[in-house]
């Protein structure tokens, strides 16, 4: 196990995690949720903070060991395992107290081995049960659609390594550009032309986070991690380019050029006390894969004799807690099981795209975490 590096990644995560929660919190609660720029809630938001920091993890990971097969399996490793007993328990455990149906009816439901269909990433959302009370009450874990949509996104990036692309330094950061430009420029009206060529406004979402992804994948290849100056130059860019397009009208725009930037200067620097807050282990996940049925439930239990904020907490304690057995007793235990590179293999960088190796910016998993939720 690699020791633990002191950066900013940890809590950016947590925090986006958090953000996610909260903002679902409104929905679940009959309110309008928090927005950001009047672009996305503030969990959609979230999500745009974490695919982000995907794209450049998962580069970071593939330069430091470019094989098809490990990749796969790690990515898998770090994603399915946590998730699989968070969508068992939902489904043989929660759902049966839940549900007004008899034991035996219940699991004999047809809906019952739909839902199970999560665990091969086909997204299904509906169980024989009604959380009354919640704005929202015939679902059940509305935050795990955007998963395979980042699974894509690593599909995506295997690609691009396969065929050499990151070797080419500015390959992918002007394949981003471009596709960026497109899909800014259209997004006004990429709901009727999806419509019209047969495509879901999921669709949508995977091309607008895989911006984001993209955006994380070409600072990493362009080294904004290595050299403090080229950071803050970067920042600079970054911020004076939103100001122009917010001062155009443009907020989707301005988030696109911001946020990546910003983030990753942002996590790989060292902030006392910040840098410290993965000491418990790696939450993020774990607070995404439970909140929404953990929310879902104590808002069903206690909604006529509690207030927001009472409701508020104990929802985070019991998310919190969950998050930490998930990752001792689960996510962490599975990583173990990571396929290493031979010992007498050396490492393969794609120096000439991003320079000298990068140190593993995560410790335990240098890969991505799943980008969590949207709104």
């Amino acid at each position: 196990m690699l020791a633990h590096p002191k950066n900013n990644f940890d809590f950016i995560r947590m925090m986006a995690a958090l953000c996610v929660l909260y903002s679902h919190q409104h929905a679940l609660m009959g309110l309008p949720e928090p927005s950001v720029l009047n672009a996305h809630s503030l969990g959609g938001f979230a999500v745009l903070v974490f695919f982000s920091i995907s794209g450049f993890l998962v580069a970071q990971s593939w330069q430091l060991d470019p094989n098809i097969w490990r990749f796969a399996v790690k990515r898998l490793l770090r994603v399915w395992p946590g998730l699989a007993v968070a969508i068992v328990l939902t489904a043989l455990v929660l759902g049966p107290w839940v549900s007004p149906l008899p034991l035996g009816e219940y699991y004999a439901h047809p809906l019952i081995p739909e839902y199970l269909l999560n665990l091969r990433f086909a997204v299904r959302d509906a169980l024989p049960l009604q959380f009354t009370g919640s704005g929202i009450p015939g679902a059940v874990n509305g935050a795990l659609w955007t998963i395979p949509l980042e699974l894509k996104c690593y599909a995506a990036l295997l690609l691009l390594g396969f065929v050499g692309a990151l070797r080419f330094k500015w390959l992918v950061p002007v394949m981003t550009l471009v596709a960026a430009t497109v899909y800014l420029y259209l997004y006004p009206g990429m709901d009727a032309l999806l419509a019209r060529l047969g495509l879901t406004s999921t669709f949508n979402y995977l091309m607008q986070f895989s911006l984001f992804f993209f955006a994380g994948v070409s600072l990493y290849g362009l080294g904004i991690h290595q050299q403090p100056r080229r950071a803050a130059w970067a920042v600079a860019l970054a911020v004076g380019a939103a100001g122009i397009a917010l001062a155009l009208g443009r907020p989707l725009v301005a988030l696109w050029l911001a946020v990546p930037t910003l983030t990753l200067a942002f996590g790989n620097a060292s902030t006392p006390g910040v840098r410290s807050a993965g000491r418990y282990g790696d939450l993020s996940y774990g607070i995404y894969i439970y909140a929404f049925p953990v929310q879902q439930t104590i808002i069903w239990l206690f909604r006529d004799s509690l207030s927001w904020w009472p409701l508020l907490v104990i929802i985070v304690a019991i998310t919190v807690l969950l998050a930490l057995l998930s990752w001792h007793l689960v996510e962490n235990p599975a990583l173990q099981f990571k396929p290493k590179r031979n010992r007498n293999q050396p490492a393969r960088p794609d120096t000439s795209a991003i320079g000298h190796p990068a140190e593993p910016v995560l410790g335990v998993m240098p890969e991505a975490k799943p980008a969590l939720a949207n709104s």
